[in-house]
C-alpha cells in the first residue's frame, strides 16, 4: 500500500465519481442519448465501464503477478462490448450507477493493496500487439482510469 497505490486509487475514485455524477443528473432523453464515440446509449456506456471491471481485474491481477494476461483480441473485446451494449441500450440509471459503483469500490480497494513492485511489474499484452506493459500502466492507460474518463468526455458530449 504504498502512495503511488494510493494515488492511483485517488485518480481512479475522482473518475468514477465524476461519472457517476455525470449519469445521475442526466435527464431521461439524455440517458437515452447515442454516445458518438461508442454508439451506445449513455445508459450502455455507464454500464459498460462498471461490468468491464471484472475483465480489468484479470489483465491487472496477471501483470502485477507476474503472470500470462488474457490473450483477447480487439475482436473478442469489441464484440463483447457489443452484445453487453445492445442489452443494456436501456438499462435503468439506479441499476448501471449502483453496479458502476460497486465495482469500481472492489477496483479502487485492489489499486490501493498494489505495491511499488507489482506496480512496476511487466506482462505481455495481446492487445498492444504483445508489448510488455506495467500495471501502472494498465491503471492509467485504457484498461482502468482512461477508460472511464475516456467515456465520461463521450457521455458529456452527447448531451
Amino acid at each position: 500500500m504504498g502512495e503511488r497505490a494510493q494515488a492511483l486509487a485517488a485518480t481512479f475514485d475522482t473518475a468514477i465519481k465524476d461519472l457517476s455524477a455525470t449519469a445521475e443528473s442526466c435527464t431521461d432523453a439524455q440517458w437515452q442519448a447515442v454516445c458518438g464515440a461508442e454508439g451506445w446509449t449513455v445508459a450502455a456506456t455507464v454500464h459498460h465501464v462498471g461490468a468491464q471491471f471484472g475483465l480489468e481485474l484479470e489483465y491487472l491481477t496477471a501483470a502485477a503477478d507476474g503472470a500470462t494476461p488474457p490473450t483477447h483480441t480487439w475482436d473478442d473485446i469489441n464484440g463483447l462490448n457489443e452484445s453487453r451494449a445492445a442489452k443494456n441500450s436501456a438499462i435503468s440509471k439506479a441499476d448501471a450507477v449502483k453496479g458502476l459503483r460497486e465495482g469500481a469500490e472492489k477496483m479502487s480497494a485492489y489499486v490501493r493493496a498494489l505495491s511499488d513492485a507489482q506496480l512496476d511489474a511487466t506482462a505481455p499484452l495481446a492487445l498492444a500487439d504483445g508489448a510488455a506493459v506495467s500495471t501502472e500502466q494498465l491503471v492509467l492507460g485504457g484498461v482502468l482510469i482512461a477508460h472511464a474518463v475516456d467515456h465520461l468526455a463521450s457521455i458529456r458530449t452527447s448531451m
